[in-house]
């Protein structure tokens, strides 16, 4: 709390700037009130769509372009996510969609989306966050000074490889495997016995092909974009974490707006999710396609309640802190 404080107080004085401006809009102008909102992803990628989707639902609603106007900036224009958000905070951006792992630093009820293996599969997944508990979640943004819109796909993370098929945990030990500055993550490659290595993404390919780190870990839509299986050829499909994004808007910009305009945006941004799903569904499949095309491996593991075992005592170091809400999702559906 206390750096979201120093963080808030330090903005203050900027107020008066253009970004401030742009970000809240002015109220003294006649016209709809504009809400930048902002997301990391280039036009194309299945969220930044659907974003552009929502953007459009809203230009194309009478009512909510009268009141609102939806004001888009993709490719990380604005910001990293974690600087989006802090953005987002104090007033600068009204709205933006990152991944729940940036927003768990400012809401951290979220952080329980990033325990290994907390989903059975993208069914219970889809179940939890469509549900009650997704509804819970999504409440306990308010006291952090944010409106949880909708849920988006950001896949499944797996782990993929320059040595050899993964298959089961012994495949996997004592392969050097590249991890966001993460402790959950870093504990989670711990007890699958790989050796966890922390470094930037973007140093994640020349490292791979020096060899310095065997393997990483992500969804296999970035693993193709991003040219890492031409060096790290052997994918397996272990989905040890389903870590979704999130559109937030600020919570006193959300509670400046008339509750009509309130109800109109949120079902706009749910009705989107359906299209970033398809779109996502359809780029995931087109990446492993081609990777297979180009000699890669894509592996199941042969025994999956092995690996959720083997990352008890994970569960046993972090899950704690968020009482009993972990095992209420595993155990729902």
């Amino acid at each position: 709390m206390a750096h979201r404080r120093s963080t808030r107080g330090a903005f203050a004085a900027l107020a008066l700037l253009p970004l401030l401006v742009v970000g809240c809009d002015d109220t003294t102008v006649a016209g709809p009130r504009r809400l930048v909102l902002a997301n990391v992803h280039p036009a194309g990628y299945p969220t930044a769509e659907a974003l552009r989707g929502l953007a459009v639902a809203v230009e194309a609603d009478a009512g909510l372009r009268e009141a609102v106007e939806i004001d888009l900036q993709l490719g990380g224009v604005l910001g990293g996510e974690k600087e989006v958000l802090e953005k987002v905070q104090y007033g600068g951006v009204a709205m933006a969609c990152t991944s729940v792992a940036p927003m768990a630093e400012f809401a951290p009820t979220l952080g329980v989306l990033t325990l290994p293996y907390l989903f059975r599969d993208r069914e219970h997944f889809w179940s939890v966050l469509d549900g009650p508990l997704g509804d819970e979640l999504l409440a306990g943004l308010e006291d952090h000074g944010l409106v949880g819109l909708a849920w988006y796909d950001a896949g499944a993370r797996s782990f993929y490889n320059r040595e050899r098929s993964v298959r089961s945990l012994a495949d996997l030990r004592g392969l050097k495997i590249r991890v966001q500055q993460s402790e959950i993550l870093r504990d989670t490659v711990g007890a699958l016995g790989a050796t966890p290595v922390v470094m930037s993404f973007k140093e994640v390919f020349t490292n791979l092909y020096t060899g310095a780190v065997d393997g990483a870990e992500n969804n296999p839509p970035s693993w193709v974009s991003e040219r890492h299986f031409e060096v790290a050829t052997h994918l397996t499909l272990d989905r040890h974490t389903m870590v979704p994004d999130l559109l937030v808007v600020q919570r006193a910009t959300w509670e400046a707006l008339a509750p009509e305009v309130q109800a109109g945006l949120r079902a706009a941004a749910r009705r989107s999710t359906a299209e970033q799903r398809r779109l996502w569904d359809a780029r995931e499949r087109a990446a492993l396609e081609e990777a297979v095309e180009a000699g890669c491996t894509v592996d199941e593991v042969e025994d999956p309640e092995a690996f959720r075992r083997a990352v008890e005592p994970v569960w046993e170091r972090h899950a704690g802190r968020w009482g009993d809400l972990p095992e209420r999702i595993r155990a729902s559906g």
